[in-house]
């Protein structure tokens, strides 16, 4: 071959795995955004009767976030498990932890690297976090882990809807609410990048497959929110996720983006919380 062939081979092969390379080095970066707690925001929340759940995985140490009910015995109280978008942190979810009149409790779970825990975040460490924090809050409450999974639901936002279907998935949990949720992070990647480097995606969330899952128990029930006006996450991913699951998972078209969307809900989250809530469970009543 001419020496100046050679050349332009060698270029056009640089040219080509360039972004390849990149794009494997840095991906972690594009798909998770961890952050500390802010200033004296878990001591706000532990003022307010919430407490610490320290324990260690893989990564390192992990904290997650419990608040009991505000009545009524802990230990008979419906638990929701909540999990934050890639940008959020688990005491996000504080401010709801009023609704239904303080009727549930909640553990809230932060990513490796999040708020107040070590590593590093992907999808096998996300499962191990939430495996060991349901155990550790098990331990702590002296509750036998399958009678507190018995009277679990997950809610999660964006990625928090990933993390909580792969944990209902691994605990045999059959009722949530997802909110703004994607198809599979590859597909998010696709949106994103296009064909063929969304085949590069090493972080493999994949949403049909947890979903198909949890939604194989009799029982099951999920509700899924998605904002109409959603500009990161298509609409049309949730009404695929909905679609695959009729009378199991129901799809309510939200008003939002793909952050407010949260907070347009809170009404409608009261009464969905109250409708998933395991029907065996006392109810507190004010």
């Amino acid at each position: 071959m001419h020496p100046i062939w050679k050349r332009l081979l060698r270029l056009a092969l640089i040219a080509m795995l360039t972004p390849v390379a990149l794009l494997l080095s840095c991906q972690s970066s594009l798909i998770y955004h961890p952050r500390p707690n802010p200033s004296g925001m878990a001591e706000r929340f532990e003022k307010e009767r919430g407490q610490r759940l320290i324990y260690r995985t893989s990564e390192g140490i992990q904290t997650a976030w419990y608040r009991p009910p505000y009545r009524g015995q802990q230990t008979h109280a419906p638990l929701w498990i909540a999990f934050s978008g890639n940008g959020s942190l688990a005491l996000d979810w504080m401010d709801f932890t009023d609704i239904a009149g303080g009727r549930f409790a909640w553990l809230m779970i932060d990513y490796p690297g999040y708020g107040e825990c070590e590593g590093k975040p992907t999808p096998e460490a996300i499962r191990q976090s939430s495996m060991a924090a349901l155990k550790q809050l098990a331990m702590q409450l002296k509750v036998p882990r399958e009678i507190l999974v018995s009277r679990c639901a997950v809610i999660g936002h964006s990625l928090g809807a990933a993390a909580a279907l792969m944990a209902a998935e691994d605990l045999g949990i059959h009722r949530g609410i997802l909110i703004s949720p994607f198809t599979s992070m590859t597909d998010m990647c696709r949106e994103v990048l296009g064909w063929p480097f969304c085949l590069l995606n090493l972080h493999q969330f994949d949403n049909r497959q947890t979903l198909a899952a949890a939604s194989r128990h009799p029982d099951a029930q999920f509700t899924i929110y998605h904002g109409i006006d959603d500009r990161l996450i298509p609409i049309r991913m949730s009404v695929e996720l909905a679609s695959a699951h009729p009378g199991k998972v129901i799809l309510h078209p939200s008003a939002g983006g793909h952050n407010d969307v949260v907070q347009n809900i809170q009404a409608q989250l009261q009464s969905e919380m109250r409708r998933l809530t395991p029907v065996d469970q006392p109810e507190v009543r004010n």
